[in-house]
């Protein structure tokens, strides 16, 4: 059973989704709310070159290791839960993109995201998710866009 709402975060308005099951994973997320996993966007936690860096990655795509080490001229690695909650506040599976901290990281953005008007993310609980407007996603984030996914 789901429960939706509307709410406005971050000056951005979207529909919440609430779940009596966990949605921290895009099959879960995707048979939950009835999306597909291309719609369903991932808010990962990278280490490269010394830093945080969030990639923003379309559901069905995953990091490609190869392009991102010549796009980001280091090797990433995806962050351990307990830096994903020391650096970003939030567990692992409840990230949200829209959270100040997120969008005060380098943020880079799967291309591949733009094929849809709208996309579900993390709600910042395990049991919620949002769906908004790409482009508001975008403009809230002014992330590069660089494709660094397979």
């Amino acid at each position: 059973m789901v429960k939706i709402s509307r709410k406005v975060v971050e000056d951005l308005e979207v529909e919440v989704l609430e779940f009596e099951d966990t949605v921290e994973t895009v099959e879960k997320a995707s048979l939950l709310s009835g999306y597909p996993p291309e719609m369903i966007v991932k808010t990962l936690l990278l280490k490269a070159c010394g830093t945080y860096l969030i990639a923003i990655v379309r559901g069905d795509r995953r990091i490609d290791y190869d392009k991102a080490l010549r796009y980001l001229g280091s090797r990433p690695a995806l962050a351990n839960p307990a830096e994903v909650l020391r650096i970003l506040g939030l567990e692992a599976g409840a990230v949200t993109p829209l959270n100040p901290l997120v969008k005060n990281t380098r943020v880079i953005l799967d291309p591949a995201i733009t094929a849809f008007s709208e996309v579900v993310c993390g709600g910042g609980s395990k049991n919620v998710l949002f769906k908004l407007r790409t482009k508001d996603l975008v403009d809230y984030l002014r992330p590069e866009i660089a494709d660094i996914f397979k």
